[in-house]
């Protein structure tokens, strides 16, 4: 009996002694968990968040620079924080508390920009960040060519030509010039550093000097005129039309050319070139005293086709030898005389 109790109590302590070795080990408790923390022991919370900024504008936007300004409206702001997004990528900037403009002097030109400007609020422990504001602006190319507008113009009114407008070249915020050009030819030029209220406001940063103004009278030479103010490049790029017209002046048709005499013996065949596309006819001419007066033959003959060809007028009478022709062209405008042939 004695043994049997002395090998059950050695496999109950055998059973306990394996039970506590399989046992995972008590887990430690942090002073600052526990019951009766430590004085060293505080929560890290980072600082409240500043109000946001308001009003963000772009004051500049240039080819390669581009100036924000925004309204403070926080009081408790460590630094302004401003972020540019090119196509998905980022680069941050900072200015300092109670900051209202930022200039990025690295703007890429001729691109779309998007920026974002947060106020900061940062300790000892963390910093905390407002809402983000947002501006996207369009930079100019680089190198680029002038440009302007119209507003007003009187386009051959009463005889004459006058223009304003405006004129600048993203390669310089400074006034350029600009000239009225006609046929090619120019024939006034002047810096456009005119005053035009609203244009810093369309084109930020430009300024509102850059007007200019033209006052010309239409040529009076027959033919179709071409009238143009032409801006002139600063920097890369080339000189551009801003504004162009063409208009009409007419006048009485061009004279004949290249006269031929033949004597038929019956009559005076007169041929000639016409140069002429605008005559409601020609008529035959004929002097006996030297050219000093001029005796129409005949009716009016009609209209040649068009200009360059050949035609012909006939005096079927027997003038005495001496006798001169000419060729008369004739429209509403006016008649216009040919050179003389004699026989």
């Amino acid at each position: 009996m004695k043994r049997v109790l002395a090998v059950t109590a050695a496999a109950t302590l055998a059973g306990l002694t394996s039970l506590m070795a399989t046992a995972a080990p008590a887990s430690a408790i942090h002073p600052c968990q526990s019951y009766d923390p430590p004085d060293y022991c505080f929560e890290e919370q980072p600082p409240p968040a500043p109000t946001a900024p308001a009003s963000l504008t772009a004051t500049a936007v240039l080819q390669t620079s581009v100036t924000l300004q925004w309204a403070d409206r926080s009081t408790t702001e460590t630094a302004f924080t401003i972020r540019r997004v090119v196509s998905g990528a980022a680069s941050y900037f900072s200015v300092p508390a109670n900051s209202t403009t930022f200039t990025d002097t690295a703007a890429p030109a001729g691109r779309y920009i998007e920026y974002y400007v947060s106020a900061e609020r940062c300790d000892e422990v963390a910093c905390s960040s407002s809402a983000s504001i947002r501006l996207a602006v369009q930079t100019h190319q680089q190198p680029a060519n002038p440009t302007g507008g119209l507003s007003s113009s009187t386009p051959g009114t009463w005889g004459y030509y006058s223009v304003t407008g405006w004129a600048i070249d993203w390669d310089t915020t400074d006034p350029i010039q600009v000239s009225l050009v006609l046929d090619g030819v120019v024939i006034q030029t002047k810096t456009a550093n005119a005053a035009y209220s609203g244009l810093n406001a369309s084109h930020p940063g430009y300024g509102d000097n850059h007007g200019y103004s033209f006052y010309t009278g239409k040529s009076t030479v027959k033919g179709t005129h071409s009238l143009c103010v032409r801006a002139t490049n600063v920097g890369g790029g080339v000189d551009a039309n801003l504004v162009c017209w063409s208009y009409v002046v007419y006048g009485p048709p061009s004279a004949a050319t290249n006269l031929t005499l033949t004597n038929t013996g019956t009559s005076m065949v007169v041929g000639f070139t016409d140069n002429a596309n605008d005559e409601t006819g020609y008529v035959l001419q004929r002097s006996t005293d030297a050219q000093a007066s001029w005796l129409s033959v005949g009716s009016q003959y009609p209209a040649v086709s068009g200009s360059g060809s050949r035609a012909s007028a006939t005096d079927y009478s027997s003038p005495p030898a001496g006798t001169c022709y000419r060729i008369l062209m004739v429209n509403s405008y006016g008649n216009t005389p040919s050179a003389a042939v004699c026989s």
